[in-house]
């Protein structure tokens, strides 16, 4: 099959098979929560690493694996196999992501060591030990953050490649979405309730918790390529006349990327959101146990508000896609997320928002979590969505299909972002004195409210850039159309 032909003839495609597309999500979901929600606490509390070396090491780990990011989204669109482009990647990340997981969270028992003196380094004092912990951290983050890459981008790629259909492809990722938000959840329900019931504490054991969730994201990960193979023979190929590999042509395909209006409206909006929801996941566990003071059970049932937040986002976003564009659903959603994550510390700061051990205080941060859950579903599942329709027009123009550089460079930027929401609240905890093996209840109150500062205002500020951008975008479903009926045409002349 030529690179120019669609997935299918009319667009549509099963149930069965985006549901076996989708599993992958929950995979990917479970171990970006871990990653992004616990890795921090664990470290921090847990083992007693300070923030600074926390950040650092995970902002490094990251900002290396970023630059593998658009080399693996080109690679893929050129791979030739019988196994198609996708899938060879999807099927070889599974077992070495999963020994990576468990090697994060299950450091020798040696890097775990109190005591010892000072090493100062480029100002910076820890022990030798932490020292030595911090690089662990960043050793196998990375492995971790390259293999997550080598699934996370041909699997998204190989969504786009399902459907040519605009409404179509936004049901597909709608149930990526799900499966992926919804795995997140499960896995934070999980770590409160059965793994750390009591919360986490100094010297946690993280056996347990690394073993489930690594044999999970293995299991899933090969099972969403292999049910899935079936749809090889119907998916675009790369032309049999293309150019060998070059860096040269690797920067010059990476160089057309940022020559789209609309792909740039994407790239932009994501570069100001990362901010928010990368210091929000970093940060979440310390505000629901330290500022909130909530007990780790009721901590653990947020993901159910999110979880049906998700399902609400799933039967909502294509009828958003269909009535407002998918340009407009994505600046609601983004509100959306920014007011539901900043109001109940600014209500607390202006003192109208219920004490800490009120009853009105957990249903009321309940429906914080839905509404930014929610939104951040309906986000992710247009934005996706929006980078295939962005493929189809680039198609139109070059007479190639580039979804993988194209997910890729988005995921490249995306992590940068990101990395700096695990730096800056590393800094952050250690600027304002937040104790590590810190007890909840005994922190300073002032550090406490600093923390909500940070974590709930300063952070959200930059969203206004985002909500600027995407409302930018302009592939609409007439667009599209456009763009559709224009390549039929110039397939039909090749």
């Amino acid at each position: 099959m030529s690179e120019s032909q669609s997935s299918a003839s009319d667009g549509l495609i099963s149930t069965s098979t985006k549901l076996k597309y989708a599993m992958g999500g929950a995979a990917e979901g479970s171990i970006a929560w871990a990653f992004n929600g616990f890795n921090f606490i664990i470290y921090t509390i847990g083992f007693g690493l300070p923030g600074t070396l926390a950040g650092v090491a995970v902002f490094l780990s990251i900002v290396l694996d970023a630059v593998s990011d658009p080399l693996i989204g080109y690679v893929s669109d050129r791979w030739h196999s019988k196994l198609g482009r996708r899938h060879p990647f999807i099927y070889f990340a599974s077992l070495p992501l999963a020994a990576s997981i468990f090697c994060i969270y299950v450091p020798p028992d040696v890097l775990l060591a109190t005591g010892g003196d000072a090493w100062s380094f480029i100002g910076y004092e820890a022990t030798p030990v932490q020292w030595a912990l911090a690089g662990w951290l960043f050793v196998f983050a990375s492995l971790l953050k390259f293999f997550l890459t080598c699934y996370h981008l041909p699997h998204l790629a190989l969504g786009s490649e399902l459907s040519d259909d605009y409404l179509e492809r936004t049901r597909i990722f709608r149930y990526n979405t799900l499966f992926s938000f919804s795995g997140g959840a499960v896995l934070a329900w999980l770590f409160y309730n059965v793994f750390y019931p009591d919360g986490p504490q100094a010297g946690m054991d993280t056996s347990w918790f690394a073993g489930t969730l690594a044999i999970f994201g293995a299991i899933v990960i090969f099972l969403t390529a292999y049910l899935t193979r079936d749809r090889i023979p119907f998916l675009a190929q790369p032309p049999d006349d293309q150019l060998p590999f070059t860096f040269r042509g690797f920067l010059k395909e990476l160089s057309v990327v940022f020559k789209n209006h609309n792909y740039m409206m994407l790239f932009l909006g994501l570069l100001c959101l990362s901010p928010m929801t990368g210091v929000r996941e970093t940060l979440n566990a310390n505000m629901s146990l330290y500022y909130w003071e909530l007990p780790p059970r009721l901590i653990g049932y947020f993901p159910f508000f999110a979880m049906v937040s998700y399902f609400i986002a799933m039967a909502l976003v294509t009828e958003f896609n269909k009535r407002f564009e998918k340009g407009g659903t994505m600046r609601v959603a983004v509100v959306g997320a920014a007011l539901a994550a900043s109001l109940p510390v600014i209500c607390r700061s202006l003192g109208v928002f219920p004490e800490n051990g009120s009853p009105y205080l957990y249903p009321l941060l309940g429906m914080s979590v839905f509404f930014y859950y929610g939104s951040l579903a309906v986000l992710t599942t247009s934005v996706y969505s929006a980078i295939g329709d962005v493929a189809d027009e680039y198609e139109l123009s070059s007479g190639r299909r580039q979804e993988g550089i194209f997910y890729a460079v988005r995921t490249f930027f995306g992590k940068l972002s990101n990395g700096l929401g695990h730096l800056l609240p590393g800094i952050a905890i250690d600027v304002i004195g937040f104790p590590a093996g810190a007890v909840v209840g005994e922190v300073d109150a002032g550090i406490i409210f600093q923390l909500g500062i940070f974590e709930g205002i300063i952070a959200t500020l930059p969203v206004a850039g985002a909500i600027y951008f995407y409302g930018r975008y302009q592939i609409d479903r007439a667009r599209h159309q456009e763009i559709l009926d224009s390549l039929a045409a110039q397939r039909a002349h090749t």
